[in-house]
């Protein structure tokens, strides 16, 4: 009979939202650049973007590899979605200290985050990515 295929919803969702967030992060720095080249003057403009550009970069190159089968790829988005919740729970928690709590959409961003984190970090994921058809190099 054979072993079971693994099944791939995990890593599926956790790729996909990757691409979500990957995608909207580079569509963010764009549009910041492109306005900031049309007369918008604010100094950090092109910090900002390029900190939102480099970690869609990385979310969706994360996401790519991780859909395309790859180890890589469930790693850049494990490192990435946990240094991001960790550092959004951070911002929260200081927020909460000196403002109180209030939901907002960090807590979204940090919601987002821990559900790829989770994913990709899943046993399911884990296996569908190792067990990749003959052939696929």
């Amino acid at each position: 009979m054979g072993q079971p295929r693994p099944s791939a919803v995990t890593a599926r969702i956790a790729g996909w939202l990757g691409v979500l967030v990957g995608a909207a992060g580079v569509v963010v720095a764009v549009v910041t650049v492109v306005l900031r080249l049309f007369g918008r003057a604010i100094e950090l403009d092109y910090v900002g973007a390029a900190i939102v550009g480099g970690l869609g970069a990385g979310y969706l190159l994360g996401a790519v590899l991780l859909l395309r089968r790859r180890m890589l790829g469930r790693r850049i988005l494990l490192i990435v979605a946990g240094v991001m919740a960790g550092a959004t729970l951070m911002v929260i928690g200081l927020n909460a200290a000196s403002h109180g709590w209030r939901l907002g959409p960090l807590d979204v961003w940090i919601v987002l985050n821990t559900v790829i984190l989770t994913l990709s970090l899943s046993e399911r994921t884990r296996c569908w990515v190792t067990a990749r058809p003959a052939g696929t190099g």
